[in-house]
């Protein structure tokens, strides 16, 4: 703890990185990841793994843009510095560490950035309510990318701007939720709609904590949003993190994630969409399986 909070007080952040509470979530990050490293391994070589399989599917290999890179722990950088002719790596704030690491290849560029659009719209004097909808993602290069990777941020998008809106704006735990499944959804359909070849998702989607007698508690991460199925069925996995060994977070339970990762190629997506645009009426438009009743009766 003594150790959290000396770098928190010795790391050179903006205001609104503080503020928001993303240099606190990363510095947590940072030293559990530390005393978790065992714990995490499989699940870091995982992450590696997909995102240089994604990587050897792209028809070219001139931009890669991975949003989420963060302390570039899931991140196989020399592998992808050796693969692209140009890396952008996107997140609200990369630790120093991260940044020297960045500078080691010359075709990496750290961005720094929300990429919810919802700073964006703050500044405009707008703000996500029951009858305004969260704004479009905001992602650097998305349209110019041959992959784009959205690495394990979709749950923690919307986590600091639902806290501040709880404390500022009376958000109810309806309205976070709503709030984060908007936010969720803008940034999946960005990614696989609009990046030019190959995209990857990776993402936490189911939380458990495990006792010596089963399941006592689940979560669903994703607020009932659920990724779309890869049109063509090009490759796709599942995982289990151990994010929390007990001790960590509880003494007598062990939390685990459930990680889903998705490849997804955009002449398949495209073709996808045009096929329900034919088949299914217009205004036949898809609601959260579990929170239709509820935004219903809101």
């Amino acid at each position: 703890m003594l150790g959290e909070l000396w770098r928190y007080w010795t790391t050179f952040a903006p205001e609104r990185v503080r503020k928001f509470g993303y240099l606190k979530r990363l510095i947590a990050l940072e030293f559990r990841a530390k005393r978790c490293a065992a714990a995490w391994q499989d699940h870091l070589s995982s992450c590696q793994r997909m995102i240089l399989k994604a990587a050897d599917l792209c028809k070219k290999r001139d931009v890669c843009v991975v949003v989420g890179s963060g302390l570039l722990l899931e991140v196989p950088l020399e592998g992808l510095a050796d693969r692209f002719k140009k890396i952008y790596l996107v997140d609200m704030f990369h630790m120093p560490a991260a940044r020297r690491q960045a500078r080691k290849h010359a075709n990496v560029t750290t961005l720094t950035g929300d990429v919810t659009g919802v700073f964006a719209m703050m500044k405009e004097g707008y703000y996500p309510s029951q009858h305004v909808p969260a704004p479009p993602a905001r992602i650097p290069h998305l349209k110019d990318a041959d992959l784009v990777v959205s690495c394990n941020c979709l749950t923690q998008l919307a986590g600091p701007f639902v806290a501040y809106f709880e404390a500022t704006r009376n958000f109810s735990e309806l309205d976070s939720d709503k709030f984060a499944y908007q936010v969720m959804e803008h940034h999946v359909h960005a990614i696989v709609s609009e990046a030019p070849d190959i995209a990857l998702i990776i993402t936490d989607f189911e939380r458990y904590e495990l006792t010596t007698d089963g399941v006592a508690n689940k979560v669903d991460l994703l607020k009932a949003y659920r990724l779309p199925a890869p049109p063509n069925h090009l490759y796709s996995e599942e995982w289990d993190w151990l994010i929390a060994p007990r001790g960590e977070e509880h003494q007598t339970r062990d939390i685990e994630h459930v990680v889903d990762a998705k490849v997804y190629q955009r002449d398949a997506v495209a073709e996808a969409e045009e096929e329900t645009k034919e088949s299914e009426p217009e205004d036949d438009l898809p609601i959260a399986p579990d929170l239709g009743d509820k935004l219903a009766d809101h």
